[in-house]
């Protein structure tokens, strides 16, 4: 009767594990860039039973990613461009160009549903990103590692170029689970710096001013939009302004004073 009992309670525990990964492995896998949801309305990642490997949605990302994709169907290629990185892969290769300098991935791109899928460790070589895989959540947890700064055209431009008030604003703007942290920088002699986020429709306040010196932390769903102003207090002329349209990308436009100056 032990015996019976020994055997009986092996197989209800083989079973009940059993049941628990099939469970878990059809649960659809989600992606996250920088703490926020990619919406995957028709193309879902999946772990390709022949090669073992998880398979994303390169056009989702990458638009995600603040960057431009264009296919071309005669000859089966996508291209990529995100504020000036070109990228360029074909379907069935396991290569691809990164601004004139060739990669290498463990399994090929290929189509399908009419998109085109990569291998997941494509993303984290084509755009430096650190790339997690949380099976227990079948989570892909995408995290830029560096802000990357365009001007109101998308051409690039140094932050080091840029006044240290903005440079120092924006090398301390952080994203970490879908939050956006910053700090304003303090006046300098003679100027203000003022930082405003407006936010979307829904929230409470709609608007607010972080003051100079003062840190801000807000949900990057909610943001619609982040802009730092420098003025000139004694001429009344704004010096330089910026604004974040696209979060999470942290991409920042330089905006063009009043009157073309």
């Amino acid at each position: 009767m032990k015996t019976f009992f020994k055997i009986a309670f092996a197989v209800f525990l083989a079973f009940g594990i059993t049941g628990q990964t099939l469970a878990n492995e059809s649960k659809p896998i989600s992606i996250k860039v920088d703490g926020v949801v990619v919406n995957l309305p028709d193309a879902k990642p999946f772990i390709d039973p022949a090669t073992n490997r998880t398979m994303v949605p390169i056009r989702f990302i990458s638009e995600k990613l603040g960057a431009k994709v264009e296919w071309n169907e005669a000859i089966q290629t996508v291209k990529i461009d995100r504020n000036g990185k070109q990228i360029t892969l074909r379907i069935g290769e396991k290569k691809a160009t990164v601004s004139g300098k060739q990669i290498t991935f463990d399994a090929s791109a290929i189509l399908k549903q009419n998109r085109t899928f990569v291998p997941l460790r494509f993303i984290s070589e084509a755009y430096d990103a650190q790339v997690d895989w949380k099976a227990a959540e079948r989570l892909i947890s995408i995290q830029t590692r560096t802000p990357v700064i365009k001007d109101a055209s998308g051409r690039n431009f140094p932050v080091d170029n840029k006044d240290k008030r903005f440079q120092a604003f924006h090398q301390g703007l952080q994203i970490k689970n879908g939050v956006l942290t910053g700090t304003v920088p303090q006046n300098g002699p003679g100027l203000y710096v003022g930082c405003q986020i407006y936010f979307k429709p829904g929230h409470n306040p709609i608007a607010v001013v972080v003051q100079p010196g003062e840190s801000f932390s807000y949900k990057v769903e909610e943001i619609n939009v982040l802009g730092i102003t420098i003025i000139d207090q004694a001429n009344k002329k704004v010096l330089a302004s910026y604004t974040y349209r696209d979060l999470p990308a942290l991409n920042a436009d330089e905006d063009k004073p009043a009157g073309g100056q």
